[in-house]
């Protein structure tokens, strides 16, 4: 217990997951591990214990799933300023959507930040020598334009058939980019050289041609480190790109490539000097497609190439054009003047389920540019529970009556395949424990039990006394503020031994389905550990040197509570202040007749209650995510002392975020301490439920994506309370020292 007051309540998911063989294509695959924190804590503390995520921005707004840079012309093709949201229609598979988030840039009032990054890739794996030095030329020609003063951030990559690809880092100097071109001097190795048939997932089967390989690899590897990078970027291949070669393997590829262009919020366009050979129409072929077993092999080919994939993400195809200087300036304008929106897509039931997106403008003379579709994935969404029995408190007593013979496992996996209706008492629990086989299901029922923890008791616990008067509620509460202000207070320096039960969803270890979300997994026990909790002062401490048990590596996910011993009494009690508090009820606990007061704190009046989940996916660089968030509960007190007995917190998390439950409780009872008793932490329950994420590998880099929600539950404990004291004694007999 503490009298300082609660700084906010902080939930830290670090996940940190290794990579493995991808086995499907935009679906979120294999198994996830991470770290979690969850803390009720004053703000310095609060920030320590978050250390790996405050390097690192956090997102506080909430947008959508997905996002989407729009340029807007008018009849002439210049560009169109000073529209709203409402100007705007947007079709999702024919079908209206919702703008979840928008912003307008005009170039001069309203600029992006970071500003948009001009890429350039010189290719001349599909250039003739003599091309490729007409290429190098025209971009030379645009850098060293206006003495080299560049109006955006350039960067520039060379493609070739013997040699790694090559970076020239973003720059708005074009002196020196084109110095680095010639020399070959400053610029930097990216990705490995590797054959077609050692990228990833796809086996030992040669999937495409090398020269196609090269390409698509190139363009996979540069889009995958733009993904890491924040804001809009406008990726200009100069070249007509690669053939269109038949091949197995290339609809996974087609997938990969538009769900990370889309994510990297880079707009792919292809600028040439040269006709095109190719013999059809790209154009017929930009709609995506639904699935590879729909499409013939010949269609995924010609899916697969350069101005197709551009015209999917919102580029442009320009040329043929002598002038590529003119076709990279035409590229270049749409950093002027866009749009940035976000939506969240509907629920798909299948992997890569393509949806074909169209934004239309209020006036039919307006073109709309932006990406044309995107797959669809379930993981983008909670996924509903699977059939859990639901039975009552009643019911379940029933089951461990009628157990005996029943083995400790098989009753395990029964308590663990249902769901409680009603509360279930810490009191109930524990006389239930000698009726059971043994420790599996002991532990199953403690996580049934827990997960009940917020929902109201069975009728029969419910007293049908009338509610008391306003004038006697308001006793009540005062007698509640003067424990928090006068008991609390002169609590002793003491230590207690905290024991933490860990719970977690199974991972899914059925390589056939992991590629699909199937629900939630019924939880189960991770581990036990223990530790020391020392109250010093008014500030409580966990001695690292006592803890036992299991501990959490860097790459394991887990769920830490601090804060049960008042700081999270303290702002509770402060924030109903500004809050609703009304009267809940009475119930009958194992000390008597209790008074139930419920609460709720709207958002504008929890300055102190924030959500923080790290870590996100690394697109745009957002690891964390951070939010102000309002809560509700019930406080359940003593009415004769006005002692705390049961508090619950949870949060009222907005629709769409990576984090969607929060909550603790907390049971207080009395506890001796050097002789005297005093009202301390007994028990307490912490479920977190939110995004987890998927460590993946496509050409040569490793990355994050999305995973699916997974819960966490913490059983903690509090025993053995002493007072925690120093000793100091006269030793008797010991010979001065001289004096000097």
């Amino acid at each position: 217990m503490n009298k300082a007051l609660l700084g906010c309540f902080c939930l830290v998911l670090t996940l940190q997951v290794p990579a493995w063989p991808r086995q499907s294509s935009s679906a979120a695959a294999g198994s996830a591990q991470g770290g979690a924190v969850a803390a009720a804590q004053a703000p310095a503390a609060a920030a320590g214990s978050a250390h790996a995520a405050s390097s690192v921005p956090a997102l506080k707004a909430v947008q959508g799933l997905m996002k989407l840079d729009v340029v807007v012309t008018d009849a002439a093709g210049k560009p169109v300023t000073g529209l709203e949201a409402k100007d705007f229609t947007l079709l999702d598979n024919g079908e209206p959507g919702k703008i979840v988030s928008f912003q307008a840039f005009d170039g001069a009032q309203a600029k992006p930040d970071p500003p948009v990054e001009l890429i350039l890739i010189l290719d001349a794996i599909n250039l003739t020598s003599e091309h490729k030095a007409f290429a190098e030329q025209e971009v030379k020609r645009f850098l060293l334009r206006n003495g080299g003063h560049l109006v955006q951030p350039v960067s520039i990559y060379l493609l070739s058939n013997f040699s790694p690809l090559l970076e020239a880092p973003a720059s708005s100097d074009g002196n020196a980019l084109a110095a680095e071109m010639t020399q070959k001097k400053g610029l930097r190795s990216i990705g490995q050289s590797k054959t077609p048939t050692d990228f990833g997932y796809f086996g030992a089967t040669p999937i495409m041609s090398a020269q196609n390989w090269k390409s698509v690899t190139a363009l996979g590897t540069i889009v995958m480190g733009e993904r890491r990078k924040p804001g809009n970027k406008l990726l200009v291949w100069v070249g007509d790109g690669w053939p269109a070669v038949a091949s197995g393997g290339a609809f996974e590829w087609i997938t990969e490539l538009s769900t990370r262009l889309r994510e990297a919020r880079v707009h792919l366009s292809s600028v040439t000097a040269w006709p095109d050979n190719r013999d059809f129409d790209y154009r017929s072929y930009v709609r995506g497609m639904g699935s590879a077993k729909q499409v013939k092999t010949e269609t995924v080919a010609r899916s697969l190439t350069l101005p197709v994939l551009a015209a999917q993400s919102g580029g442009r195809v320009l040329g043929p054009d002598k002038d590529l200087v003119s076709l990279i300036d035409r590229c270049a304008e749409d950093a002027s003047a866009f749009y940035t929106i976000s939506f969240d897509p509907p629920r798909a039931e299948e992997p890569d389920e393509y949806h074909a997106l169209e934004l239309r403008a209020d006036k039919p003379e307006f073109a709309v540019r932006t990406n044309s579709g995107y797959y669809n994935e379930p993981i983008y969404y909670d996924q509903p529970l699977p059939k859990i029995e639901r039975v009552t408190v009643k019911q379940l007593e029933q089951e461990v009556e009628t157990g005996k013979g029943v083995s400790d496992a098989e009753m395990a996996r029964q308590f663990y395949g249902q769901e409680l209706t009603e509360r279930l008492s810490s009191a109930r629990l524990l006389q239930w424990k000698a009726r059971l086989p043994g420790a599996k299901s002991w532990a199953a029922l403690v996580a049934l039990a827990d997960a009940s923890a917020f929902l109201a008791p069975p009728a029969a616990e419910i007293s049908a006394a009338p509610a008391p008067d306003v004038a006697a509620q308001r006793q009540m509460f005062s007698l509640v503020i003067h424990y928090l202000t006068e008991a609390i207070p002169r609590l002793p320096n003491f230590f207690a031994t905290r024991t933490t039960v860990r719970y977690e969803e199974p991972p899914d270890k059925d390589e056939q389905t992991w590629k699909i979300p199937i629900g939630d997994w019924p939880l189960r026990m991770d581990s036990v550990s223990s530790a020391t909790v020392l109250y010093r002062d008014g500030a409580e401490q966990v001695d690292p040197a006592t803890m036992k048990g299991k501990k959490l590596k860097a790459d394991e996910r887990g769920l830490e509570t601090t804060g049960a011993f008042g700081t999270i009494l303290s702002r509770v009690i402060v924030d109903t202040a500004h809050g609703h508090l009304k009267w809940g009820r009475w119930e009958q606990g194992a000390g008597g007749a209790e008074a139930v007061f419920r609460y709720v704190i709207p958002k504008d009046s929890s300055q102190f209650y924030q959500v923080t989940l790290c870590c996100l996916t690394d697109m745009e660089g957002s690891r964390v995510f951070q939010s102000i968030t309002g809560y509700h509960g019930e406080i359940a007190i003593d009415p004769a002392t006005g002692s705390i007995l049961r508090l619950t917190v949870e949060a009222d998390l907005e629709p769409d975020l990576p984090l969607n439950r929060s909550d603790v409780m907390v049971e207080y009872g009395p506890v001796e301490i050097g002789g005297k008793t005093y009202i301390c932490p007994l028990h307490s329950v912490s479920i977190s439920r939110g995004r987890t994420l998927r460590r993946l590998q496509d050409w040569g880099e490793a990355f994050s994506t999305y995973g699916p929600f997974e819960t966490m539950l913490n059983d903690v404990s509090f025993s053995d309370y002493h007072v925690f004291r120093s000793e100091s004694r006269m030793l008797i007999g010991d010979n001065p020292a001289p004096e000097k």
